[in-house]
């Protein structure tokens, strides 16, 4: 007998200090749906994580042993007990694990419902899984069903019809802060994905901004081109923070990128400077998180991480909530074939 579990967490289940825990690079997630198949029960594993959620889709035999098995692995990785971390998990199985994979990848549990950039972090992370040789037909097959349930979605629903998104709700977010970004110079580590979209949103501010950046330091190039920044690595993040009013991180490193101690040798210099008691706002969307959250309670500063933009998401949600129940429609009739498909194994 072949069943399908997942466990995960999310931004609707856990903290951003525990998903923190659990977050994986795309190396971390291949070697870890590796370690996940080598367990008696597991046949195929794939695992998605993102700013929001950490996934793990199971093919499996036993289901219970293999549940237990690998939320093993996962308190591990996070360094805390198996029974604690059960209390924050969900696994659903079969037709329901799939429709979870299914409206993950449509928009429906992010945070910003309809997001567009989910579809193509769960396609990598299929990918991914593919070179790591951990996938099969059945796992194959479902990832393949929950795009086309994606397409569907984001063809025959609005409900992507007004761009949002965590980057964009940062920069609004900043806008009502500091009362407009015009001379605002603007600090962006990190150059992946998400600080494209920030650089984007940025730039349709008329914001400026410097990216810091040393392991992507092309791509930082190629983005501070696009968008009319500058490129500077990690060795100068100080000087930059000297000059900020913002800074948003979005990196992929697994350790604090400003500490607590540095930041506050920083602010002390800032009041020194022409003119004084400049406020310094950042925004941290990383997971694991970026600035320490000790900075927060520094003097003039202002830190928010990405459970604290939900309640920014709210107000922008009104507009793609009238296109959710279509959307669910579409889940519902892709899951029905899916079910199909499952009874014939």
């Amino acid at each position: 007998m072949t069943e399908l579990l997942a466990l995960g967490i999310s931004h609707k289940t856990a903290p951003v200090a525990l998903r923190e825990r659990l977050a994986f690079t795309e190396q971390e997630a291949r070697d870890f749906a590796i370690q996940a198949t080598a367990t008696e029960e597991v046949r195929e594993a794939v695992v998605i994580s993102t700013c929001n959620r950490t996934e793990v889709y199971l093919v499996v035999g036993d289901p219970v042993q293999a549940e237990g098995d690998v939320l093993g692995l996962l308190a591990r990785r996070a360094g805390i007990r198996p029974t604690e971390l059960a209390q924050e998990i969900y696994s659903p199985r079969n037709c329901d694990a799939a429709r979870q994979l299914y409206r993950v990848t449509a928009g429906l549990e992010s945070m910003i419902v309809g997001e567009a950039e989910i579809q193509g972090q769960v396609r990598r992370a299929h990918e991914a899984a593919m070179r790591a040789h951990s996938t099969g037909a059945f796992s194959n097959r479902l990832f393949a069903a929950a795009l086309t349930t994606g397409k569907r979605v984001r063809t025959e629903t609005g409900i992507g019809s007004s761009r949002v998104s965590v980057p964009s709700v940062a920069v609004d977010l900043a806008q009502s802060v500091l009362g407009g970004l015009a001379d605002r110079h603007v600090v962006i580590l990190g150059a992946g994905e998400t600080s494209e979209l920030t650089a984007r949103a940025l730039a349709e501010q008329g914001a400026g901004t410097m990216f810091v950046a040393n392991r992507h330091a092309d791509r930082a190039l190629s983005l501070a081109q696009r968008f009319g920044g500058s490129v500077v690595g990690l060795d100068d993040l100080p000087d930059q923070l000297l000059r900020a009013d913002i800074v948003v991180s979005s990196t992929s490193s697994p350790h604090p990128i400003v500490g607590r101690e540095e930041l506050e040798l920083v602010m002390g210099q800032r009041r020194e400077q022409s003119p004084p008691n400049r406020a310094l706002l950042l925004i941290d969307i990383a997971v694991p998180r970026d600035i320490d959250a000790g900075c927060g309670e520094l003097e003039g500063v202002t830190l928010y991480d990405i459970d604290d933009l939900q309640a920014v998401v709210a107000r922008n949600l009104d507009t793609r909530a009238s296109e959710v129940p279509r959307a669910q429609e579409i889940v519902e009739e892709e899951i029905n074939r899916f079910a199909r498909w499952l009874g014939q194994l």
